[in-house]
């Protein structure tokens, strides 16, 4: 009798995985038919606060950048994978469920606070979910760090360092979700976009919020990603995949422009990219982007710079830049935009390249 107990429960286990598995193919299938801002508040909760079940290179983050109106910038990173352990910035980290809310991942992070980087460091603490409260604890540089909140309004503590409260800004989008579903591969994610106010390191931060989650079912790969916002409000935005560190043949290439003043949303469609990169006393990457009826071109000057490896399931190199934009033109038929009329701005550049490993 107790064999055959055991059996039964080995078997409703291998059932219950399978279909919490399935439940993560759904979420990504879900994702990727909506492929803009038509995302409800529920699921925009459901997967802020949601533990995915992972198959085989699977993967799930969160992502939270935020930019200072002064410059200033801050990142924080959560991170799992499918697999018991891999090793992060020269760490090795361990990753377990201890059950369906509650898990052990990476936690990193920095804050460049306007003349130097403060490196949170890796940890590897249980981060507990919380969705029926709509919230999350954890550990980042042996400090207790809590994230609650629901769209748009969001709180983030860092214990003795940051305090930052987000509320709904004026954005033409501030809120999407977006996938990429080839069986049995795929990617999801949402972001949220919003104003960000508190303290950092002790000082007043006044900025802006990108809030991301992904679950990705893929092999580690290559891509570059920017956003950069302008004083005036606008936004800029490209992201694409590349087939090696060195590459410079794009695929799943997009690029936005979002001018505040005009309240114009420009997508671009499958736009040709050229990138470019020039090293000297400070790093500069240059973006050129069309298609038939835009065009655009952004320098970004870098002023730090920050280097995430991962190595376990094949590996990834993150190179993080922030940036600010030193010359800026769009064009199209009707409009030209440069950074006279945008402003100063601020934001990210990611160079990141990877090899699979199954």
């Amino acid at each position: 009798m107790r064999i055959a107990d055991t059996a039964f429960d080995g078997t409703k286990l291998i059932i219950d995985k399978t279909k919490r598995t399935l439940g993560t193919y759904a979420l990504l299938r879900q994702l990727s038919s909506i492929n803009g801002a038509n995302i409800s508040h529920r699921l925009l909760d459901r997967v802020m606060y949601g533990v995915e079940t992972l198959p085989p290179l699977g993967k799930e983050y969160w992502w939270f950048l935020f930019f200072g109106n002064d410059g200033r910038q801050m990142m924080v990173l959560m991170y799992r994978k499918f697999g018991k352990r891999m090793v992060f910035n020269g760490k090795i980290v361990e990753f377990r469920k201890t059950n369906q809310m509650a898990f052990q991942a990476v936690t990193t992070g920095w804050i460049y606070d306007g003349t130097g980087m403060y490196d949170l460091g890796v940890s590897n603490p249980v981060i507990a979910m919380s969705p029926g409260e709509k919230s999350f604890v954890s550990k980042i540089s042996d400090r207790t760090m809590t994230f609650k909140g629901g769209f748009p309004e969001y709180e983030l503590k860092i214990d003795g360092l940051v305090h930052l409260k987000m509320t709904e800004g004026d954005f033409l989008e501030n809120r999407c979700a977006y996938g990429v579903f080839i069986p049995p591969f795929g990617a999801g994610w949402i972001d949220i976009f919003s104003n960000a106010q508190g303290d950092v390191l002790g000082e007043e931060f006044v900025g802006t919020a990108h809030l991301q989650k992904v679950v990705g079912i893929m092999p580690y790969g290559s891509f570059h990603w920017a956003r950069v916002i302008f004083r005036n409000g606008s936004t800029f935005s490209f992201f694409c995949l590349k087939t090696g560190e060195k590459s410079k043949k794009y695929f799943h290439r997009s690029m936005n422009f979002y001018d505040h003043q005009t309240r114009r949303y420009i997508r671009f469609w499958d736009p040709r990219l050229i990138i470019s990169e020039e090293t000297g006393k400070i790093t500069t990457w240059t973006i050129e982007g069309w298609d038939e009826e835009n065009e655009l071109k952004i320098v970004l000057d870098t002023y730090a710079e920050k280097k995430i490896t991962m190595n376990g399931g094949g590996s990834q190199v993150y190179r993080e830049y922030a940036v600010t934009p030193s010359r800026f033109r769009f064009t199209t038929n009707d409009q030209t935009v440069t950074l006279k009329d945008l402003g100063n701005g601020v934001g990210t550049f990611e160079d990141a390249y990877g090899l699979p490993g199954f």
